[in-house]
């Protein structure tokens, strides 16, 4: 079953969203706070999910599950990379 426009756009858009997320640490360096872990955690959870639950017509029940899992891991790497990032650049590592 195709995807119809909305729910590719949706599709699309939960995943630049939660890969900006990710590169969250490196704004907040630009911007010369210290990075948080808990808000953009937070952030990213629920828009997976909430995406998730948005296009569960469109996947079966592992589809779903793998969706969720997919954005989570994708977020943490880009996480984990740009918080190494930031610490280093600001002499902190």
């Amino acid at each position: 079953m195709p995807m119809g426009v909305a729910q590719t756009a949706l599709f699309g858009f939960s995943w630049l969203l939660v890969m900006a997320i990710g590169l969250m640490p490196l704004v907040e360096a630009a911007l010369l706070r210290s990075p948080s872990v808990t808000t953009p955690s937070l952030i990213a959870f629920f828009v997976a999910v909430g995406s998730g639950v948005l296009l569960r017509r469109r996947y079966s029940w592992v589809g779903l599950v793998m969706h969720i899992y997919g954005q989570i891991a994708v977020w943490l790497s880009l996480f984990v990379m740009s918080l190494a990032i930031a610490l280093f650049a600001t002499g902190h590592a």
